[in-house]
Order: structure tokens, then C-alpha cells, then sequence
């Protein structure tokens, strides 16, 4: 599913003026350079993306913060899975949601390329990048000229940042090294909101097994640890994992369908 937030601290949003050039407020000398909004901002956008949220909430905080930092039009966030390779996993609009989406479905565009080379991909602009035939017109025809994608990982990829513009050349060599930064911190964020998760499935799933020791336990009179042992087992005859045994064991009170197996050891 992809998130989409608010862009309405942009002054390049949705009901500004395409004609004019991106986040006229950030060309004021007043609001300085990406990297000094940057550095500004570091400690609260180190809070806010490691506040305890869930990837999802996680991934919002970085468009979020990417939007305000960069001054730009459009965020876009893309994650590896496991399964299903490259997938949208949030952006700041619609509008950046689609090109995020025609990248993928075209199977061309800078976040395949950063993706690929773990290298940021500056493009200077759509209309004329022959790079990505298909992708870059369509892009335009969005109302983006411009966009950085930017690698995503931490140890080994897991994904890419685009930053997009409705004006060309919005993207400049000073911006790349603040961007590097960002994106590095939003790409620890990210892992450990992954890797809490999954602790706390780990949790849940043991405290869910437990529950289903003690059902058995107290329905067959076994120790904890043939009950364990009888989980196993029939999570194995049943093509179970673990886990979903033992939620079946807590719906129905018993074990399913099968008469109980002998739980002593070495049988």
C-alpha cells in the first residue's frame, strides 16, 4: 500500500503555480541550503524517524522530512521485498506516487538504476533524458522536470529515495552530499523499524505458543515440554508454521482433527 501525506509545507504544492520554480520559499536566502536546513533540523528529524514507529509511520516520517529539507514537489519512497522485488511503500502525493509506480511497471526509471548501482541518479531533465525512453516522457507528462533518486541502505540495499521537481536543473552537485546524509539516515530508520517488528512478532508469537502449552497442558495432562513437542508435530502433519498452530490450539481449545500423538521423547 502506498502512503501519501500532505505537502502543504511546500510552497510547491499541489495548488501552487507549476510555472514557477520549485519551493519558491526555499529560494530565499533566509531559508538556506539544503544542507543547512539539514543540519538544522538533524536532531528533531533524528527524533522524529526514531521515535518507536512502525515501518509504515516510519516511512512517512522520511517523506515528510525529505519534503521539508529539499524543498522539493514530490517524495517517493520504494522497498525491497523479499518476495515481490521492488515495491511503492509511500509518497508524499498521488502525483509522485505514479511515477513511482510507472518506473515499476515499466521496469525503467532512476530508482531501478540507483537500486541496481547503489549510486544516487540526478536527472536534469525528463523531457529530454534519453535514458529511460518510455519512463522520463511519461514522468513529464506528470509535471516533473526534474528528480534525484537516492540509494536506500544499510549494509545491503533496501531501496531508493526520489526526490522530483516541476522544474528542470532543480537538483544541484551541492544538494548531493546533504541528500547522501538523509538518505542514509533514512535508511537506518527504516531497518530498525523493520527489525523492531519483527522482534515483536517474535514476541508475540512466543507468548502465543505459551498460551497454547498451557491449553495442553491442561487438557492432557503433559509437561510443558511435550506440549511443546506436540505443537511441532502437528504443525509439521497439519503444514503449519508454529505460530499458526498454536492459534489454532487457542481457538479451539484442543488440538485438531487427529488423535494426540504420543508426546514421550524418541517416539
Amino acid at each position: 500500500m502506498t502512503l501519501t501525506i500532505s505537502a502543504a509545507r511546500c510552497a510547491d504544492s499541489a495548488t501552487a503555480d507549476p510555472r514557477r520554480d520549485d519551493l519558491i520559499a526555499c529560494d530565499d536566502p533566509a531559508a538556506g541550503t539544503a544542507a543547512e536546513r539539514l543540519l538544522t533540523s538533524l536532531g528533531s528529524s533524528a527524533q522524529t524517524l526514531f521515535a518507536g514507529l512502525g515501518r509504515s509511520d516510519t516511512v512517512r516520517a522520511v517523506v515528510e522530512l525529505a519534503l521539508s529539507t529539499f524543498c522539493c514537489s514530490g517524495v517517493g519512497v520504494v522497498l525491497l521485498d523479499a518476495d515481490a522485488g521492488p515495491v511503492t511503500a509511500g509518497a508524499s502525493d498521488d502525483v509522485a506516487g505514479a511515477a513511482d509506480r510507472l518506473q515499476l511497471s515499466l521496469q525503467q526509471g532512476p530508482v531501478l538504476q540507483t537500486i541496481e548501482r547503489r549510486q544516487p541518479v540526478v536527472v536534469t531533465e525528463l523531457r529530454s533524458d534519453g535514458r529511460w525512453r518510455f519512463w522520463a516522457p511519461s514522468a513529464a507528462d506528470l509535471g516533473f522536470r526534474s528528480a534525484l533518486a537516492l540509494p536506500l541502505a544499510d549494509g545491503d540495499i533496501a531501496g531508493a529515495l526520489t526526490l522530483y521537481a516541476r522544474s528542470p536543473s532543480r537538483f544541484r552537485s551541492a544538494d548531493l552530499a546533504s541528500a547522501m546524509v538523509f538518505a542514509q539516515l533514512a535508511s537506518i530508520a527504516i531497518a530498525v523499524a523493520q527489525e523492531r517488528a519483527q522482534l515483536l512478532q517474535v514476541v508475540q508469537s512466543r507468548s502465543i505458543v505459551g498460551q497454547a502449552q498451557g491449553i495442553l497442558m491442561e487438557h492432557y495432562g503433559v509437561t510443558a515440554t511435550q506440549a511443546l513437542t506436540v505443537l511441532h508435530r502437528y504443525s509439521a502433519q497439519q503444514d503449519l508454521d508454529l505460530r499458526a498452530m498454536a492459534e489454532s490450539v487457542i481457538r479451539e481449545r484442543e488440538l485438531p482433527h487427529l488423535a494426540p500423538p504420543d508426546p514421550s521423547p524418541g517416539r
